[in-house]
């Protein structure tokens, strides 16, 4: 029997994540053989060999940053795809500086008055705050925010205006359609280029460069539901979700890692649309 290497098998480990009406799973589930111990004073044995070495604490390089930087947003699609689905009663909000500012904690402690005073005219709201670097050095705030407790929310750009003290904002409706998660990550991560055309051009990916190390690229407030996250095998995932095993991924891909020891592993990642179905079912 020929087995489908591109396809999760069902008694495969996996890391699963339900977010908004999507399910997906990947056997990149951290379950992989330890080939290194931590040792106290900076320093790593090589479990196979037994082998001591001194740790490289001089930073890590830029392609590592890119590689974690990826990784939040990731984090972020999930987070954002499990918590906005383009109603009435979300918005995003745009927050600019008119001045220069290219100090990350000015920009945290701008955001914190600005919400501040925002939720005292409109109380209960949930956020998303994501800062965006721009190509001169400064910031921007691209807020998602949402009122559970209304069918629809509208606030006046003035009043965003007054809140914020900073710069211009923006204030936008997304929806239904848009798939916020994967169109909000898009825009963060996609950089404007001037070619001196009609048109505007973008390089894929291009604004992950500008964005530091060690910085905190979003915080959201304490209603915003986390995605539910599952390792177990892949029979027992579609089982808990109330999915055929055997059914067929909307969409997968398989991807190929170096490892510390200089093997090359591959993961699979697929992704299943579960519609509307109950987080309890």
């Amino acid at each position: 029997m020929k087995v489908n290497n591109s396809k999760v098998q069902a008694d495969a480990i996996v890391k699963s994540y339900r977010y908004g009406n999507t399910l997906e799973l990947t056997t990149s589930n951290g379950l992989h053989k330890q080939t290194i111990k931590v040792l106290p004073n900076k320093k790593y044995v090589v479990l196979e060999t037994g082998e001591v070495f001194d740790m490289d604490t001089s930073g890590v390089t830029r392609s590592d940053n890119i590689k974690s930087t990826r990784i939040t947003m990731r984090k972020l699609r999930r987070l954002i795809s499990h918590n906005f689905n383009g109603n009435k009663n979300e918005l995003w909000i745009t927050l600019t500086y008119a001045k220069y500012t290219n100090e990350i904690e000015n920009v945290y402690r701008d955001f914190k008055l600005f919400i501040r005073d925002l939720r005292k005219q409109y109380s209960g709201l949930e956020y998303i705050n994501v800062i965006e670097p721009q190509a001169s050095g400064s910031w921007h705030c691209h807020l998602l925010v949402k009122a559970p407790k209304r069918s629809s929310l509208y606030i006046p750009n003035k009043i965003i205006e007054e809140c914020w003290k900073k710069g211009f904002t923006k204030t936008k409706r997304l929806k239904n359609s848009d798939k916020v998660g994967n169109y909000v990550i898009a825009y963060l991560t996609n950089l404007e280029i001037d070619d001196n055309q009609n048109s505007k051009k973008y390089i894929k990916g291009a604004r992950l460069y500008l964005y530091p190390k060690g910085v905190r690229i979003y915080r959201c407030s304490r209603g915003i539901k986390k995605p539910i996250e599952i390792t177990a095998t892949k029979g027992e995932v579609m089982t808990i979700n109330g999915l055929d095993i055997d059914l067929e991924a909307n969409y997968s891909k398989k991807t190929n890692h170096i490892i510390s020891t200089g093997d090359e592993i591959s993961y699979i990642t697929e992704f299943y649309n579960i519609g509307d179905k109950n987080e309890d079912s």
